[in-house]
């Protein structure tokens, strides 16, 4: 299977320049796209991470953007359509990244900068160089390649099969996970992780235990 991992970077994007105002990183999957009366519609979903002050602002001020069509947030999972003006360039850009030959190995990632990161697959290498070509041709966008190759895939991510953590839960590991607790050598004891938290150790040690105890069976088990 051929595989392109690439970072890219629209500058007009309307999630890429919100992530990067209000400091929340987007896990992003493209879910469909349609034509209807002159306008093309995308559709999304995905999780939003960031502190909760932070990650409200960047829905609300998303759902204020005209182009929102619909915008639903529970907890931290959204889904999302946006409609723009058909151009012949927007349809040849649908048609590249909507391409039913492409496989995503994992949601889009679009950081606090407002760079995505895409890593996706196909059996024909030239539907991936058509992506590389069509990012590098775009005005007012960076790109970055990391590889394109010929490689096994091991796994896909689906979200929906993953065990669910609560929000404490979910908070505490994306803190340690940021902040290299999980390194080698470990960057951060959990003191300054409940430091940064404002519970206490025992507190946060409870929960990041908690969310590990669902999570590593869960990717271990055969």
């Amino acid at each position: 299977m051929w595989t392109l991992k690439i970072k890219v970077r629209e500058k007009w994007n309307i999630y890429n320049e919100r992530t990067a105002k209000f400091q929340v990183r987007l896990y992003f999957y493209s879910q469909n796209n349609y034509e209807e009366k002159g306008k093309l519609y995308f559709v999304a979903s995905g999780m939003i991470q960031g502190e909760e002050k932070q990650k409200k602002q960047f829905f609300l001020d998303l759902k204020k953007d005209k182009r929102i069509v619909n915008a639903e947030l529970h907890n931290d999972f959204f889904i999302t359509a946006y409609a723009e003006c058909k151009t012949n360039a927007r349809s040849e850009a649908a048609k590249i990244a909507y391409n039913p030959r492409l496989i995503f190995i994992k949601p889009v990632v679009i950081d606090e900068d407002g760079w995505e990161e895409w890593e996706i697959a196909s059996t024909k290498r030239e539907d991936l160089e058509a992506f590389i070509a069509y990012a590098k041709k775009l005005e007012n966008i960076d790109s970055e390649l990391f590889y394109l190759k010929n490689k096994k895939i091991g796994s896909l991510f689906i979200q929906s099969m993953s065990p669910q953590l609560t929000e404490k839960q979910k908070k505490t590991l994306a803190l340690a996970v940021e902040n290299g607790y999980y390194g080698y050598p470990r960057k951060i004891k959990l003191k300054q992780l409940a430091k940064q938290m404002r519970v206490s150790v025992s507190t946060y040690q409870f929960h990041l235990a908690k969310a590990e105890a669902k999570l590593i069976p869960f990717f271990t088990k055969r």
